[in-house]
């Protein structure tokens, strides 16, 4: 029963963490562009490689490699064109991310599996770069769902040391994924082997690395000659290669400055380690000596290998080091498993567990009850467009008025626009003089545009917060 009540509480935390913020409208820049173009593979407006958004932003999209956005594209083809795939996409790999890291745990921890499980995903979630990863559907979460299923595949064979061509194919094939949605950032479990080695070389000799190196280097080359060869590509994943991964270590993408990733994750990962190491104090009254095994080391080693590399370029956002974040956790709930799990039967009891847990539902009822029909972002659009019920043409080029460097920014420096008409409408924004169904403006430039003595009549909602669409009358 107490297992069922643990069980309970993690969800609940998950509930409370993840699936609450999803529950305003508006979404991620990112995840509004990369949906959008998963739309238009699902409707055959681009490819698999010749991705596109729109003709003034990305016309031709290079900034990652294509098959995150394909997964994206996956769930529309079930269920169609609806905004619940933007909202559930990113929680529903979250949760298949904790099945991998169940399969993970379960390789070495047969009796207690159910525990390491619950608290590395306690641990996971206290990451605050986790919520905020799966809310948004970035692709670091499907390309975090192959990295993890590729450590499983040599952890899986390490511990029998026989079928060595499957999990090689297996291993690197789900690499091979990682890289198709993430780029040469998601390959850092080529060096598991070796920290397998240097850690447990007692019984994973030299020679059996070298075999497995082997196999994986024969069977990528073979893949990459395939990406190689085939011209599409070639051709995109060159362009990407000097437009993304160069610029990005030059820094002529911009940046915010080295080390801020790593930072990040020591303020993170400290707090954690304190505050369970403050809780073990008051539970046992005394200092208790907590070991750092092996297998501790092993996940801490395989975290650093996707963290550290990343402060080559000075162009850095928090979520970058999501693929780390489950490997820090399963080290966490390693070191303090056995203090923690004595604690909790010690002091929670199941009356305990079934009060918090009520509290807890109580909790997550208010604040999805609070959050619903409110806006985390475009406000504006959402009141003036969504809300409202305007209805726009799909597939509509929306002309705009842009008189100051002020209506250019709103317009077309404006991502959160350009992206929320595209995704919400399949509409695109144009600066054309050409005669088009409908016109944009803002409360601001309405007056600056002469809007009044064009032949347009105005659709949106009586009181418009910011902008103003117009549609031709004469359609």
């Amino acid at each position: 029963m107490k297992n069922f009540n643990l069980s309970i509480l993690i969800f609940l935390l998950f509930f409370l963490t993840t699936i609450t913020r999803v529950i305003p409208q508006g979404f991620h820049p990112d995840s509004l562009v990369y949906m959008s173009m998963a739309i238009d593979l699902v409707e055959g407006s681009s490819t698999f490689w010749n991705l596109h958004f729109t003709d003034s932003i990305f016309n031709k999209f290079y900034e990652h490699p294509p098959l995150g956005i394909y997964t994206m594209s996956l769930p529309f083809n079930i269920f169609g064109d609806s905004i619940l795939v933007d909202k559930l996409y990113g929680i529903s790999l979250g949760v298949l991310i904790s099945f991998l890291i169940s399969a993970i745990i379960g390789l070495f921890f047969k009796k207690q599996r159910r525990n390491v499980l619950l608290l590395s995903l306690f641990y996971f979630l206290a990451f605050p770069i986790t919520s905020n990863t799966l809310e948004n559907n970035l692709l670091e979460v499907p390309a975090t769902f192959f990295i993890l299923l590729s450590v499983y595949f040599f952890l899986k064979y390490v511990l029998s040391l026989e079928n060595i061509l499957l999990y090689a194919l297996g291993f690197t094939f789900a690499l091979f994924s990682a890289f198709l949605v993430k780029g040469p950032v998601t390959i850092f479990p080529f060096a598991l082997p070796f920290f397998y080695f240097l850690l447990f070389s007692k019984t994973y000799s030299l020679k059996e690395m070298l075999k497995f190196y082997f196999l994986i280097v024969i069977i990528s080359l073979g893949l990459f000659s395939l990406l190689y060869a085939y011209p599409p590509s070639n051709n995109y994943l060159h362009i990407y290669f000097e437009n993304q991964i160069i610029s990005s270590i030059d820094g002529s993408r911009g940046g915010n400055g080295h080390f801020k990733l790593i930072k990040q994750l020591l303020i993170d990962f400290s707090s954690i380690f304190i505050i369970s190491y403050i809780f073990i104090l008051i539970g046992y009254k005394k200092i208790l000596k907590i070991n750092f095994s092996r297998l501790f080391w092993l996940f801490i080693l395989i975290g650093l290998s996707g963290s550290l590399p990343l402060e080559i370029s000075p162009r850095q956002h928090d979520y970058y080091i999501f693929p780390s974040l489950a490997f820090f956790a399963i080290a966490l709930a390693i070191l303090f498993l056995e203090p923690i799990t004595t604690l909790l039967k010690k002091f929670f009891s199941n009356k305990v567990l079934t009060m918090l847990n009520t509290i807890l539902i109580v909790v997550v009822l208010f604040i999805s009850y609070e959050k619903y029909n409110t806006n985390s972002r475009y406000k504006n659009f959402y009141s003036d467009f969504v809300n409202a019920k305007v209805q726009i043409d799909h597939y509509s080029k929306v002309k705009t008025c842009v008189n100051t460097p002020e209506d250019k920014d709103e317009f077309y420096n404006n991502i959160g626009l350009t992206a929320n008409l595209k995704r919400y409408y399949r509409a695109e924004l144009t600066d054309t003089q050409a005669d088009i169904k409908y016109y944009l403006t803002t409360k601001d430039s309405f007056q600056d545009c002469n809007v009044s003595q064009l032949k347009y009549k105005y659709i949106g909602p009586n009181e418009a917060n910011h902008y103003l669409l117009y549609e031709r009358e004469n359609n």
